[in-house]
């Protein structure tokens, strides 16, 4: 059978297309194309692909393949003898925005580029699935993946409502992106390579002749050749951060599992394994710490205190040290043990009060230590520490003070001065 005017393919319908965008560089893309707006009828049949601007990017015929910018309505299929569809009209002031693992690579590199940059902050709209009911639509389903409806390719917030979203409408490639979405010639240039993958019919091979070596003179063949070169650089390159991304990914996972079992039990144990990093941070500040549970059940068969630390460049320094860690805040009513049994303990074996004692608490060891309330805030229940020449000490304090001592910060024996000589409560103040 005989069939004129056929024009060559891929042919696109623009629809609503803004002006500033319509490039010669844009519409040469594509072999054949008609500009339309959203009302204009057209016989869609000898089109293939839509690329629309228009707030319906579903009211079209389902054969098309549809690019969409900034729609509001996307998408939709039957089932059961229901009419779904996706909408965008969840509001979120959310700005962490994530591009899920499995969104093909080659959209998540335009997406980084072209739309993570421009999203705006505050208010905006994300998609969810809706079943079109006779006076209403219902909400299938709002964050994820749609119901797994879709391949979510932007995700913002904490609840991941999909931003933008790639689907099939009627088998046919639905690819929906923002309307802040730059780079529209690089977009409909990569959907052109993904419709010719699953339908070479609409998008038939060697799309690109006119920057061909055999069709371009020399200087374009040039350009050509460097373009190619760069985005190899450019792959290879990708290639290379993302390695080196998972490199680091793993030292920091390393890292923060041996900080957990070391010294950061500072600030998340209780017990043995508080005293444990106590101790430990102690001694890395430069201070003498002893176990004194074997001494006591040696000696008094009692549970005095926790640690006695000395330190080397004052010998007529001592403290008694009691460490506790609380799910909640510290109690009052421990402040008090410190200067009670155990002083009079020391003062019965040595013939003197003890120099120094330390109340060391670990207060709402669950939560973020940043957000943590401060321990025993009234100065006026600390009087017994006070009275007794001592003070209570924070972990949170004691951590930045070792952590500040190990980066090369601070000086170790001027953090010794600094809590030898604390009175009622210690708190970590560095040198500005």
């Amino acid at each position: 059978m005989n069939i004129f005017n056929v024009q060559p393919r891929p042919r696109v319908l623009f629809e609503n297309s803004p002006q500033d965008l319509l490039t010669k560089e844009l519409l040469e893309v594509v072999p054949t194309f008609k500009l339309i707006t959203n009302v204009e009828k057209v016989h869609e049949e000898e089109y293939d692909i839509l690329v629309t601007f228009a707030p319906s990017a579903r009211r079209r015929s389902e054969h098309l393949h549809v690019l969409s910018f900034g729609a509001v309505t996307a998408g939709g299929f039957v089932e059961d003898s229901q009419d779904y569809s996706f909408s965008r009209d969840v509001s979120t002031l959310a700005n962490e925005l994530a591009i899920p693992g499995d969104a093909p690579p080659a959209l998540a590199t335009l997406l980084k580029a072209t739309v993570i940059p421009n999203v705006p902050e505050g208010q905006k709209e994300a998609w969810r699935l809706v079943r079109h009911m006779p006076s209403y639509r219902a909400t299938i389903a709002e964050d994820g993946n749609l119901a797994s409806r879709c391949i979510p390719l932007v995700h913002v917030g904490a609840k991941q409502s999909v931003y933008a979203l790639l689907t099939e409408r009627g088998g046919k490639l639905n690819l929906v992106l923002p309307a802040e979405t730059q780079q529209h010639e690089a977009w409909l240039r990569l959907f052109l390579d993904m419709v010719g993958n699953v339908d070479p019919d609409s998008v038939p091979p060697n799309l690109d002749w006119k920057t061909s070596e055999r069709w371009s003179p020399p200087e374009l063949s040039r350009h050509v050749v460097d373009l190619g070169a760069l985005r190899q650089a450019h792959e290879e390159a990708l290639k290379e951060f993302q390695r080196r991304e998972q490199e680091l990914q793993a030292q920091v996972e390393e890292s923060t599992r041996l900080a957990d079992q070391g010294t950061r039990r500072i600030l998340t144990s209780d017990g043995d394994e508080l005293v444990e990093a106590v101790t430990t941070v102690l001694e890395d500040l430069g201070f003498t710490v002893r176990d004194m549970d074997d001494h006591h059940d040696e000696r008094t068969g009692a549970k005095l205190e926790d640690l006695r630390v000395e330190d080397p460049s004052d010998p007529d320094w001592l403290s008694l040290v009691e460490v506790k860690g609380y799910t909640k805040g510290a109690k009052v009513n421990d402040v008090a043990q410190i200067t009670g049994r155990p002083a009079v303990s020391y003062t019965k074996e040595t013939g003197q009060e003890p120099p120094a004692v330390w109340h060391v608490v670990n207060a709402w060891r669950g939560t973020n230590p940043s957000t943590r309330p401060q321990a025993i805030p009234n100065d006026d229940d600390l009087r017994p520490l006070t009275e007794a020449g001592g003070a209570l000490i924070d972990t949170r304090d004691l951590f930045e003070a070792w952590r500040d001592v190990s980066a090369g910060t601070a000086d170790a024996e001027s953090v010794r001065a600094s809590l030898r000589d604390s009175k009622t409560r210690w708190r970590w103040a560095p040198e500005s």
